[in-house]
């Protein structure tokens, strides 16, 4: 009941509260009833517990075997210890490294896995958003709202693939290949690739690897209509970087989408128009860059040239003078001078995520 073996003194406790309600004259199969509503009441039946019993004992308990399979179980699969777990763990095997690589090993390869790449994914960057995007359908004709769950499957097959074959994890910054199938290959205008099921395919163009090629990132970056390149740009330092932007002041307004004559500017003169004030440019140059660089993506992740007639503008410069040019430029500089701040906060975005807790300060020489 407890995800472990009982102990002895638990079993007598039980057995000697099954035998009061004998005594007090109810049957044996009423003790037994009331045994097992005190079982499941207990918080070692409701909670994964880490704390000693022992109210005088603040400190963490040490990690036994079953709290290990626990803990792998409920990260890798949200849910339960399975029979092989348990067994691994009454005998003493499961810390050993290699049983404990080939359970995770397994565990992820298994469906159940799928639990823990959905729901991480959702987390980490933030997916289930995509849920609050709603398509112009007149500005993008024929879009099907079934796209957007092949979108997010693109992204999700594509984390898995990464770790199923044991590949760098920059490969999420950048990419030669992704996982399409044949609706997400028309979508993007790749050939050759039929049927529903994802696979690895190369590309060639358009700097379409990596998360930030992905039509499921690019379209959370977005109004649903266009591109929004501060969204995005702050979803980068957000989520890849673990570097968000301070919120801004309560007193500033929202790009003016509404007035017919600024929406008439492209998103570029949009935001100069924005930072014309003082207090707004100081923070957006730290932000806007990020976000411009990918204006060849639309809102549905689609590659172009033009926006309302004028040709796109995707350079701009970084406060430390760096410019980006484009998605290639971006990702580039991602990974050759903020790659170790991404696996920073890969890191400490999937322990937040393995321990069910936020990070503390104690725990930085283990993010190390």
């Amino acid at each position: 009941g407890y995800r472990r073996a009982p102990s002895q003194d638990e079993v007598e406790r039980l057995a000697q509260f099954v035998e009061s309600v004998q005594a007090s004259g109810q049957k044996w199969e009423a003790g037994i009833q009331q045994a097992i509503k005190v079982i499941l009441c207990s918080p070692k039946f409701l909670f994964r517990l880490e704390l000693d019993d022992r109210p005088d004992s603040p400190e963490p308990r040490p990690m036994d075997e079953f709290h290990l399979a626990s803990r792998l179980s409920y990260f890798l699969w949200s849910t339960m210890p399975d029979e092989e777990l348990f067994e691994l763990a009454a005998a003493g095997q499961l810390s050993r490294p290699a049983v404990l690589s080939a359970q995770v090993d397994r565990l992820l390869r298994d469906s159940r896995g799928w639990r823990f790449v959905t729901q991480f994914t959702n987390q980490w960057l933030k997916l289930e958003n995509t849920a609050q995007i709603a398509i112009d359908t007149s500005t993008y004709r024929g879009f099907k709202t079934n796209l957007k769950d092949e979108m997010l499957q693109e992204t999700r097959h594509f984390f898995r693939h990464l770790m199923l074959t044991d590949r760098s994890a920059l490969n999420l910054l950048d990419s030669d290949f992704t996982m399409l199938n044949e609706p997400m290959a028309r979508h993007y205008g790749v050939a050759g690739v039929y049927g529903q099921g994802f696979r690895e395919v190369a590309l060639k163009a358009e700097g379409r690897g990596g998360l930030l090629g992905h039509a499921s990132v690019l379209m959370l970056g977005s109004t649903g209509r266009d591109s929004h390149p501060i969204r995005r740009a702050v979803w980068i330092r957000d989520r890849l970087l673990n570097d968000p932007p301070s919120p801004p002041p309560a007193d500033v307004p929202d790009l003016d989408e509404s007035n017919p004559e600024f929406a008439k500017l492209s998103v570029r003169e949009q935001l100069e128009v924005h930072r014309n004030k003082e207090s707004c440019a100081s923070c957006h140059r730290g932000i806007d860059p990020w976000g411009i660089a990918l204006e060849h993506y639309d809102a549905i992740g689609k590659f172009r040239t033009e926006v309302k007639s004028k040709p796109v503008v995707a350079t701009d410069t970084l406060p430390n003078g760096q410019e980006l040019r484009g998605a290639e430029s971006l990702k580039q500089y991602l990974i050759n001078h903020r790659s170790e701040d991404f696996s920073r906060a890969l890191v400490t975005r999937l322990s937040i995520y393995a321990l069910g807790r936020d990070i503390q300060l104690s725990d930085e020489d283990l993010m190390d």
